[in-house]
C-alpha cells in the first residue's frame, strides 16, 4: 500500500469515527426525550391521587392557603419516586404555599403546559444548572379552573442512571461496527484501488462506502434493540402505575366498602388511564384484579420516529458521499484534460519547430525548371 493510500484510509477511519459519533448523539438523544416521557408520565399519573385529595378539598370547600394535614400529602407524593427531592405546593400567581425537600436548592422556577381541557397532563423544565427536572402537575379547583400547581424536584439521576448502561451499549455497538467497516474499507483500498490515475475517485469510493456501511449497520442493530428496550421500560412503568391503582381500589376494600358496589368502576379506571398514552385499556377480573393492555401502535410509532430519525443520518452519509464522489471524479476529469491538452500543446510546438528547422537546411531552389 503506498503512502497515498495509508492517507486515505486514515481519512477513511476519521469519517467513520465521526458519523459514529453523530449517530450516537442522535440515538442517546432520541432515547433520552422517550424515557423521560414515560417516566414523568408515569409519575405524573401516580402524583395525581394525591392532587385530587387536594383537589376534593377545594371543590368541597376548603382553602388551598390553609390546607388541613398537607404534609401528609405531601410526604405521599414523596413516596411515589425514589428520586424525588423536593415537593412543592404553588398557588395559581405561583407564590410558594407549602414545601417538603431534603435541604437542597429550592425550586424557584417551573414551567406551565396548557392544562385547560386536559390538553397536558403535566410540564417539564429541564434544570440543567441545578441538576434536575422540574415537574408540574395541574390542581384544579371550582369549575374545574386551574387553583394552583404541585411542582416535584426530580433529580436527573432517575433518567441518566438508566440510560447510563443503555449509552454503554451504544459505544461499545459503535465502536466495534466502526472498527469491522474500517478494516473492511482498508482492505478494499488495497484490492479495488489500483489504478494511478483513478486512485482518488476508486479511494473516495471505497472511504463513501464504509462510512455508509457503518452507519445503516449501526441504524439496523440500534432499531432492533430500542423495540425492545423501550417494550421493557414500557412494561416496568404500566406494572408500578397499575400496582399504584391496585393499592388505592384495595384501600377502599380495607375501609369496608365491597367493590362489588362501586358502579362507576370503569370511569374510576378510564379517568386513570386516557390521559396516558401507553396504555390502551385498564381491566380486572372478577377478583378485582387490574390489569393494563399496553398500546402496541404507541411502541411502533416511538420505534418509526426513532428508525427516521437514524435513517436520515443513513442518508445524509450517502448524500455526502455522493457529492465528494462526483466533486473528486470532476477535479480528476479536470486535471486530466488539463495535462492531456498542455501535452498536445506541446508536441504541437515541438512539430512547428522542427519544419522550420528542416526549411532553413533545405533552401527552395529552381533546379526543375
Amino acid at each position: 500500500m503506498n503512502k497515498l493510500k495509508v492517507l486515505l484510509t486514515i481519512l477513511m477511519g476519521t469519517l467513520i469515527a465521526f458519523s459514529a459519533q453523530r449517530a450516537y448523539y442522535v440515538k442517546t438523544g432520541e432515547l433520552s426525550s422517550i424515557y423521560s416521557d414515560i417516566i414523568f408520565t408515569r409519575l405524573a399519573v401516580e402524583s395525581q391521587e394525591y392532587t385530587r385529595q387536594i383537589e376534593y378539598g377545594v371543590k368541597n370547600g376548603k382553602s388551598l392557603e390553609n390546607f388541613y394535614n398537607i404534609s401528609s400529602v405531601l410526604s405521599g407524593v414523596r413516596r411515589c419516586c425514589s428520586y424525588t427531592n423536593g415537593v412543592y405546593i404553588f398557588s395559581s400567581d405561583r407564590r410558594q404555599l407549602y414545601s417538603l425537600n431534603d435541604g437542597g436548592s429550592p425550586v424557584t422556577r417551573f414551567s406551565v403546559g396548557d392544562f385547560s381541557g386536559g390538553a397536558s397532563v403535566y410540564s417539564v423544565y429541564d434544570d440543567s444548572v441545578g441538576g434536575r427536572y422540574v415537574l408540574t402537575l395541574p390542581i384544579f379547583g371550582r369549575g374545574n379552573e386551574v387553583c394552583g400547581y404541585m411542582v416535584l424536584d426530580i433529580s436527573r439521576d432517575a433518567v441518566e442512571n438508566t440510560l447510563s448502561d443503555i449509552s454503554e451499549e451504544y459505544r461499545k455497538q459503535s465502536a466495534a461496527l466502526g472498527i469491522l467497516c474500517w478494516l473492511t474499507g482498508a482492505l478494499m483500498m488495497i484490492h479495488l484501488c489500483k489504478s494511478k490515475e483513478k486512485l482518488f475517485r476508486q479511494g473516495t469510493l471505497v472511504i463513501s462506502a464504509a462510512v455508509c456501511m457503518q452507519s445503516a449497520l449501526d441504524a439496523a442493530i440500534s432499531v432492533f434493540k430500542f423495540s425492545v428496550t423501550i417494550g421493557s421500560i414500557i412494561q416496568q412503568s404500566v406494572s408500578k402505575i397499575t400496582m399504584s391503582l391496585q393499592n388505592d381500589l384495595d384501600t377502599v376494600n380495607e375501609k369496608g366498602v365491597a367493590l362489588s358496589k362501586i358502579y362507576d368502576l370503569n370511569s374510576w379506571l378510564m379517568e386513570n388511564y386516557k390521559d396516558i398514552p401507553f396504555i390502551d385499556n385498564l381491566i380486572y377480573d372478577r377478583n378485582y384484579r387490574i390489569t393494563a393492555v399496553i398500546s402496541d401502535s404507541y411502541i411502533n410509532e416511538r420505534t418509526w420516529s426513532y428508525a427516521a430519525a437514524l435513517l436520515m443520518m443513513v442518508l445524509l452519509c450517502a448524500g455526502a458521499g455522493l457529492l465528494l464522489t462526483a466533486a473528486v471524479t470532476w477535479i480528476e476529469r479536470s486535471v486530466y484534460l488539463f495535462r492531456r491538452n498542455k501535452k498536445n500543446g506541446n508536441n504541437s510546438g515541438a512539430g512547428k519547430t522542427e519544419y522550420a528547422e528542416e526549411g532553413e537546411l533545405v533552401p527552395y531552389t529552381n533546379a526543375g525548371k
